[in-house]
């Protein structure tokens, strides 16, 4: 069985199993609209799932993933700003109480901070410039 279709049999698995088990979470959700009281900013990490890590169940976190847990410094020009808009939306708009930040041993992203990622292909690299953020740190 291909990674694929081990993702899409997961998927089959959770429909006929805990979607069915918190059906009523799930519709509630959707009729009512999320509350979170809690936003985890965690790595991207396939290793750290937030919602593994802390037991949660739907509805209880509002979470933003990216390569080293990163919040950038605020600015209010230049290019998309998904993770202050996250942040911003979570905030203001979910009105959550805490914010966790939650990191990890073995990250990639912190090694490519400390050793240069070197990933760019053609000279660019999204990942250096990225990480450039905890250099200074």
């Amino acid at each position: 069985m291909s990674e694929f279709e081990q993702l899409v049999d997961g998927y089959r698995r959770f429909k006929s199993e805990a979607y069915v088990r918190q059906k009523a979470r799930y519709d509630e959700l959707a009729n009512d609209g999320q509350a979170p009281p809690i936003m985890i900013i965690s790595c991207s990490d396939s290793r750290v799932d937030p919602a593994t890590v802390f037991d949660t169940t739907p509805g209880q976190v509002f979470a933003l993933r990216n390569v080293a847990n990163l919040v950038p410094p605020y600015e209010i020009g230049g290019g998309l700003h998904g993770v202050s808009a996250a942040i911003e939306f979570g905030v203001m708009g979910l009105e959550v109480r805490h914010i966790v930040v939650l990191g990890h041993a073995q990250c990639g992203g912190i090694k490519a901070s400390l050793e240069g990622a070197n990933l760019g292909h053609g000279g660019h690299s999204f990942i250096d410039g990225w990480v450039d953020i905890i250099r200074p740190a």
